[in-house]
């Protein structure tokens, strides 16, 4: 499943790019992720533990991401046997940043039926995801 959004904030890459990687902050200017703990740093890359609110239910996920400051995030995830990789840029733009992220994601066979479906709910919280990041930083 392919997911691709982008969205302009009103600050530069770098204040965007600070926001997104100081992980620990993360459950205070959004929803779907309770808990975020750094596991371990190794140079650009940084292991993540968190917690996930899924409609009420608590999941664990993991991740890794590739830093290139200011301009990329390389993530890889799993949580619950779906498995999904994902690129964070964050380039200049007029008034501010444009951020994109582009997510493939594999789903377990119990979800492909329902393929639409999860893509659609998938779709709106990335959507919100960035809006929840533009709030944030816009705010700063």
């Amino acid at each position: 499943m392919h997911i691709e959004q982008t969205l302009v904030v009103k600050a530069s890459r770098e204040q965007v790019f600070k926001a997104w990687t100081d992980y620990e902050t993360i459950p205070k200017w959004q929803t779907l992720f309770t808990s975020v703990k750094v596991a371990k740093r190794d140079g650009n890359t940084v292991y993540l533990d968190m917690e996930v609110n899924m409609r009420g239910r608590r999941a664990v996920r993991t991740e890794e991401h590739l830093l290139t400051p200011p301009e990329r995030v390389d993530v890889k995830g799993e949580m619950e046997g779906i498995t999904n990789t994902s690129v964070w840029k964050f380039e200049s733009a007029p008034g501010g940043s444009r951020v994109t992220v582009a997510v493939e994601a594999r789903l377990p066979w119990r979800l492909k039926v329902m393929g639409p479906l999860v893509k659609r709910q998938f779709q709106a919280l990335v959507r919100e995801w960035l809006q929840d990041l533009a709030r944030y930083v816009e705010a700063k």
